[in-house]
C-alpha cells in the first residue's frame, strides 16, 4: 500500500460559530459532537476536484505509468453517468488501457473498495489499483440543518495497492506491505431511510437526511458482533492489542465504540480538527498512524444502514 494522501475543501468552518448562527442547541451539544473545525467546498469545487488534489499529492510521475486500475468511491457524483472515475481518469492523464470502477457508497465505501481491489489484483485482472474516495456532503444540506451541518466535511483520499513492489516511489510517500487478515460485512436495508441521500428538486446533488438516534442504536446493536467475527476469522486472541481506526461519527458515537473495544475515553476520537469525511475517514487516520502499528482494525458504519470491517497486518517498507 502506498499512501494514503488526503485533501479537504477550501472553506474552513468554525463549528461554534455555526451553532451560534443557527441555534439554539441543547446544552453540551458542541462537546458531544466533538468537532471544532469543518471544511466545505466552494460552489465551483466538486468531489472530482478533491479527488484530483489527493491523487496528485502522491506525485503522478511515478504511478501514472503503472496504475492499470482505478476505483472511485463517492455518493456525490458530478454526473448521473459516467461516474467520477471516468472524469478523474481524464484529469490524471491515465492510459486508455485501464480498468475503471465507480462505487456508489459512503461510510463503508473504503473498506469494501479495499476488498474489491485486493480481489482484482489476486485474480490477475489488474496489477496496480488506485483507490480514490471523495465526497462533498456540505452541498447536501443547508447550514441551518443542525442534525447534519456540524458533522461533515468535504474531503478526499487516495492510495495505491499493488501486487508487487513499485519502483521510483518518492521518499515522502509511505509504503507498506499489507495483508488482509479478515473481513466482516452486514447491512440493514430495511432501515436505509434513517441515513440516506434523496433526490431534491431544489438541490441538484440531492439532500442528506439522518436520524442520529437510529444510527447510534445501529452501531451499538451490531458493532460487537462485527468485531468478534473479525478476531475469530483472523485467529487473533482477545489479549492481543489492535490499533483500531474507526469511521468517525460524532464524539458521542465514537465514545460508545471505545466502550465496546475497551479503549480509553477519547482514545479513538481523532477528527476534531476536520470532522467526518465519510469514506475517507479511515484513510485520513491511516495517514497519521504511527509507523510501528502492525495490526490495524478498519471499521466503517453509516449510510445504508451498513457496517464493514477489516483486519489488516502491515509492515513499513
Amino acid at each position: 500500500m502506498y499512501g494514503p494522501a488526503k485533501a479537504l475543501g477550501s472553506v474552513e468552518v468554525d463549528v461554534a460559530e455555526l451553532l451560534e448562527a443557527h441555534g439554539p442547541v441543547r446544552p453540551g451539544f458542541l462537546e458531544k459532537t466533538g468537532f471544532r473545525k469543518l471544511y466545505a467546498t466552494a460552489d465551483d469545487e466538486s468531489a472530482v476536484d478533491l479527488g484530483t488534489d489527493a491523487a496528485r499529492s502522491l506525485d503522478p510521475e511515478w504511478w501514472v505509468p503503472v496504475v492499470d486500475g482505478l476505483i472511485h468511491v463517492s455518493s456525490t457524483g458530478s454526473l448521473v453517468a459516467p461516474g467520477n472515475a471516468h472524469l478523474l481518469h481524464e484529469r490524471l492523464g491515465l492510459p486508455r488501457e485501464i480498468f475503471l470502477l465507480d462505487v456508489n457508497d459512503a461510510c463503508t465505501g473504503f473498506v469494501r473498495s479495499l476488498v474489491v481491489a485486493d480481489a482484482l489484483i489476486e485474480s490477475g485482472a489488474v496489477s496496480t489499483v488506485m483507490i480514490v474516495a471523495a465526497d462533498t456532503y456540505t452541498k447536501l444540506y443547508d447550514d441551518s440543518e443542525l442534525k447534519v451541518s456540524p458533522l461533515f466535511s468535504d474531503g478526499a483520499s487516495a492510495l495505491i495497492l499493488s501486487g508487487q513492489p513499485l519502483a521510483d516511489v518518492p521518499e515522502h510517500v509511505p509504503a507498506y506491505e499489507w495483508e488482509i487478515l479478515a473481513t466482516s460485512f452486514l447491512s440493514e436495508g430495511v432501515h436505509a431511510g434513517e441515513l440516506c441521500i434523496t433526490h431534491d428538486r431544489d438541490r441538484a446533488s440531492g439532500h442528506l437526511t439522518m436520524n442520529g438516534g437510529a444510527v447510534f442504536n445501529f452501531v451499538l446493536r451490531n458493532l460487537g458482533g462485527v468485531l468478534t467475527r473479525l478476531r475469530d476469522d483472523a485467529g487473533i486472541e482477545e489479549e492481543i492489542e489492535i490499533d483500531w481506526y474507526v469511521h468517525q461519527g460524532s464524539r458521542a458515537v465514537v465514545n460508545a465504540v471505545e466502550k465496546a473495544l475497551g479503549a480509553a475515553p477519547d482514545a479513538l476520537f481523532r477528527s476534531s480538527e476536520y470532522g467526518n469525511v465519510v469514506q475517507s475517514s479511515i484513510p485520513f487516520q491511516l495517514a497519521d498512524a504511527p509507523a510501528s502499528a502492525e495490526t490495524i482494525g478498519l471499521v466503517g458504519f453509516g449510510v445504508g444502514l451498513t457496517m464493514a470491517g477489516a483486519l489488516v497486518r502491515q509492515v513499513r517498507i
